[in-house]
């Protein structure tokens, strides 16, 4: 039985569609619909132009034929020709059709003529249907009778004629049909995608536990509301500690409750949005004077005697909150002023936000150099001064400091303009390992032991004993000259991994040395965890030690507390002459700072400082 889909296997051939492809389907079935009816009506005119006599149109009739049928059976074979061989057609029956109205002998020419129209729309790409064929044959038939043109027209090609055009009629009314159908699955389907697209989008601004807005939703609304509004991003306070003490599943329920207060808060003006964990925020439209601090007034008055609960247990919870009262980089300056509130920077939880000119300075400072670092040491423009250090009995040299810097044109610029950035590039150890190298080469001529800082990150890649072992070996020099200042921003107390890491540094022969102690809390945890050779008394004890009693005192507790360690001492930023036999007679064993040297790009060999000064 032949069904319509045999049908359509037959004329499309072994290639197979999905649903998304109902358009190149439907294209194919068109085309290849056309050849197959063009080609049998072509073989059918040759046979029946041969049997009448009439050899020339036959032939002719027959090689087209031969043509059409191999463009199909390109196309069958090959998808990707379906373009080449659409075009080939249409252009070769216009051309064909051309040649015969303007070539063949008179009477055949008003048979071609139609030909001829029918290719200029099928190149126009326009459709045809039923009510075309009936103008076409009206026309035809006319022209056929009408006895003004005394034509000698044979009934074949009368009937050639009629049975063409009835062909190409049936052909435009199933291309029609095709061409109706396949818009109707494009609408449907394109209904269907644009309402899944809607739900996805829904779901993408909103967030899963509360139902509220996300960040994502927040964003847009403000980028619609332009400057004429306010908002308070809320955060709560000792969040990690709740969420470490209560499970996030706990939290999830408290997140819930928070919600529903702040919904119950909102004005005709205010809208509420979880942007994200810990984290929620209130968007208000065309703020009334002062409405953002008597919400956040209101929010703090509610939770200071609320106790939420969950799974039976209560808990207490209150906000840090941002007030920012501009568009312009909203959530980011409430990121900023949350920070400051919760490294102390501000004292109250509750902040209107304020332009800091000495910050945005900053952060332009910091997208300048986040572009540059990486330039920068791709170029080789990342280099090493040495700073002297001396002992204070001698005066004599007996090792250096080794301290990067940058050559970024003519300036040489000091780290404290890229090494936060290096760091959030993910770059800091590159640098560490350039110090390294370039380090190590210049001691390698050199008896002097040298210092080397570095960083938390450069323990967190745990590379350093095997790279130093290398380095050692490579230029040949004895890892007992070679002290590793451990940086102000290492605390190794409950850090494992970094302990570890010290002890192997130690087994390998290099020495440790504690930079900036007394800065910190933790300083004395890390002197009992690191066990230092050396330890390098914090710059703000030492730059005002002539006029700061205080100050005094602090050295004389870490030199006492050095030698209890059985370590030896450093003071940095050691500048006047007043300064340096003050630290001297409190037993310092050495001295750093502009006093003595600067840092230079190179080191002196053998100097004596007493000469120089």
């Amino acid at each position: 039985m032949i069904t319509k889909e045999k049908i359509e296997n037959f004329i499309i051939g072994p290639h197979h569609f999905c649903k998304e492809e109902e358009s190149l389907k439907y294209k194919f079935l068109l085309l290849n619909s056309m050849l197959i009816v063009t080609a049998s009506l072509l073989f059918i005119a040759s046979i029946i132009r041969f049997f009448a006599s009439n050899f020339t149109i036959s032939f002719i009739d027959m090689s087209v034929g031969i043509f059409i049928t191999l463009l199909y059976i390109s196309i069958r074979k090959k998808k990707d020709n379906f373009h080449l061989v659409t075009n080939l057609m249409i252009g070769g029956l216009f051309i064909f059709f051309t040649v015969l109205v303007l070539g063949v002998e008179e009477k055949l020419k008003l048979i071609w003529y139609a030909n001829l129209i029918v290719a200029s729309f099928l190149l126009k790409g326009q459709r045809f249907g039923f009510k075309s064929y009936l103008v076409v044959s009206a026309t035809l038939i006319t022209i056929y009778i009408t006895p003004l043109f005394h034509l000698d027209m044979s009934i074949v090609d009368i009937l050639l004629a009629i049975t063409s055009y009835s062909a190409i009629a049936i052909f435009m009314s199933f291309s029609e049909a095709q061409q109706e159908k396949n818009i109707s699955y494009i609408r449907k389907s394109t209904k269907e995608i644009i309402k899944v697209q809607n739900q996805l989008y829904e779901q993408a601004r909103v967030d899963f536990v509360t139902k509220l807005p996300n960040l994502t939703a927040l964003r847009e609304d403000i980028k619609s509301l332009k400057n004429n509004l306010s908002i308070l991003v809320l955060d709560i306070d000792q969040y990690d500690i709740l969420t470490n003490e209560f499970g996030e599943e706990f939290m999830e329920k408290i997140h819930k409750q928070v919600a529903k207060i702040f919904n119950s808060l909102a004005d005709k003006n205010v809208k509420v949005y979880h942007i994200f964990g810990s984290r929620f925020a209130l968007l208000i439209d065309e703020p009334r004077y002062e409405q953002d601090l008597i919400i956040a007034q209101k929010i703090n008055s509610i939770f200071d005697k609320l106790k939420l609960e969950s799974d039976e247990t209560y808990i207490s919870i209150n906000f840090l909150i941002a007030i920012v009262r501009e568009s312009e980089n909203a959530l980011s300056n409430a990121n900023l002023t949350l920070r400051d509130i919760k490294q102390g920077v501000k004292k109250q939880k509750v902040i209107v936000y304020k332009r800091d000119k000495k910050r945005e300075e900053q952060q332009k400072i910091n997208i300048y150099w986040a572009k540059r670092i990486q330039e920068l040491i791709r170029d080789d423009k990342i280099v090493v001064y040495f700073q002297p250090i001396v002992d204070n009995d001698s005066k004599k040299i007996v090792k250096y400091e080794c301290l990067v810097r940058a050559i970024d044109g003519e300036d040489i610029i000091s780290p404290y303009f890229f090494i936060s950035v290096a760091k959030s590039k993910g770059v800091l150890t590159k640098i560490t390992k350039i110090v390294i190298d370039k380090s190590f080469h210049t001691f390698s001529n050199s008896n002097y032991d040298f210092s080397i800082n570095i960083t938390d990150q450069d323990l967190n890649e745990n590379y350093l004993a095997t790279y130093l072992k290398k380095k050692t070996e490579e230029y040949n020099i004895e890892p007992n000259r070679v002290y590793l200042e451990v940086l102000e921003n290492i605390n190794s107390e409950d850090s494992d991994y970094a302990n570890e890491q010290f002890q192997e540094l130690r087994r390998l022969g290099f020495k440790l040395s504690i930079d900036d102690f007394g800065a910190e809390s933790s300083n004395l945890s890390r002197l009992l965890t690191i066990k230092a050779d050396i330890i390098k008394i914090d710059g703000q004890f030492i730059k005002n030690i002539d006029t700061n009693i205080d100050s005094v005192r602090v050295v004389e507790t870490i030199v006492s507390l050095a030698k209890k360690m059985k370590a030896k001492t450093v003071a940095e930023f050691v500048h006047n002459e007043d300064i340096y036999h003050i630290v001297k007679n409190l037993g310092v064993d050495f001295s750093q700072g502009y006093y003595f040297s600067e840092p230079l790009p190179q080191i002196e060999k053998d100097r004596e400082v007493v000469e120089a000064l």
